[in-house]
């Protein structure tokens, strides 16, 4: 009798693997040789690990539509910085199922400055590609332009501008919203909390946006103010400098109970800055993010914060690209993929209000 449930374990033994690398994968962790992922990645559609197990009817249906005939699909990223986990494990599960139709992926790094010029890699021809994906690139005029190129076009993420009108491309995105409602709900429901901060910039990007509408939704419902003082939400460039949220934390006379992060990136430099200034994570303040990043794992105080689907965004990305190139007349769509809540350490402490201190 086949074994009905299959564990990271069983992966592992099947692949000669530690229980460790198969379950890093899995998590998207960052700096994974590309041979493991794509192994790992395998095996686990194989064996129908749990995360894979639904989309096994994605895989399947539609293959007669889409017939092996080749072509090339092309991403263009603005920056894949090392800590942004999930993009390896999009990139891995989405070139993996596009070779099943034939197509293989080209990668083109934006350089510094051709957003603001409006310029394509040099490296990337567009009559080249089938279809072109987008990956960090929140610039609504570069989004305009590469949409003018006439090609079937998807966007992990796209910018905030609700005033513009709809781009003609595809969003995939994961739940935002409704999940760091979620998260926040469960917390405020079992802490003290009376005052609470959001740190990011809610305008950098639709998911930065719906995480904050997610946090005032939160903040409604349990009757809490939305006080600015508790918030730092300035433009996302500046959150690059290295000193940035010390300087913006040091300004607060007080610090509220609790801050929810726009994604974990966001929440370990908060951590990190509340450190250097002998703040600790959950004693002192409550801290949440987004993302599930794994390499966060290792941290004292694990934090809470949202799973993103980052496997199953790249098949969907894949079967969205695969149906505009075979036919073209269908719409574009916005399509969100659900997340996972996880509640950790980092939101269960003793509370007590501190005082920054000054310097």
């Amino acid at each position: 009798m086949s074994k009905e449930r299959v564990t990271v374990q069983d992966i592992a033994d099947s692949l000669g693997l530690s229980r460790t690398t198969v379950s890093k994968v899995l998590n998207g962790a960052p700096n994974m040789p590309s041979h493991t992922i794509s192994a790992v990645l395998n095996k686990a559609r194989e064996m129908n690990y749990k995360q894979f197990s639904y989309l096994q009817a994605i895989q399947n249906i539609g293959k007669e539509d889409f017939p092996p005939k080749g072509g090339t699909f092309a991403l263009l990223a603005n920056f894949l910085p090392e800590h942004f986990h999930i993009a390896s494990a999009i990139i891995a599960s989405l070139e993996q199922e596009i070779s099943t139709y034939g197509y293989s992926l080209t990668i083109h790094m934006l350089k510094p400055g051709d957003i603001a010029s409006l310029q394509l890699p040099p490296n990337f021809r567009p009559e080249q590609a089938d279809a072109i994906l987008a990956i960090e690139i929140f610039s609504i005029e570069y989004s305009r332009m590469l949409a003018s190129l006439g090609k079937p076009l998807l966007f992990f993420d796209s910018c905030y501008h609700p005033e513009a009108e709809p781009l003609d491309a595809n969003i995939l995105l994961m739940e935002s919203r409704n999940n760091v409602f979620r998260m926040l709900s469960h917390v405020l429901s079992r802490e003290r909390i009376q005052h609470m901060g959001f740190i990011g910039d809610y305008k950098h990007c639709i998911s930065f946006h719906e995480r904050y509408e997610g946090y005032k939704d939160a903040l409604t419902l349990y009757n809490l103010p939305y006080e600015e003082q508790y918030c730092i939400t300035q433009d996302d460039f500046l959150f690059q400098k290295p000193d940035f949220l010390e300087v913006e934390l040091k300004k607060m006379n007080k610090f509220p109970d609790m801050f929810c992060c726009a994604n974990d990136l966001l929440a370990w430099k908060t951590i990190s800055a509340l450190k250097s200034m002998n703040l600790e994570v959950p004693g002192d303040i409550l801290i949440c993010g987004f993302d599930d990043t794994a390499v966060l794992n290792a941290m004292d105080s694990p934090l809470t914060t949202v799973t993103t689907p980052s496997q199953e965004m790249g098949i969907m990305a894949a079967q969205i690209l695969l149906s505009r190139v075979n036919n073209p007349s269908l719409p574009p769509s916005t399509v969100y993929l659900n997340s996972k809540v996880q509640i950790r350490s980092s939101t269960d402490g003793n509370l007590r209000q501190v005082t920054a201190i000054s310097g």
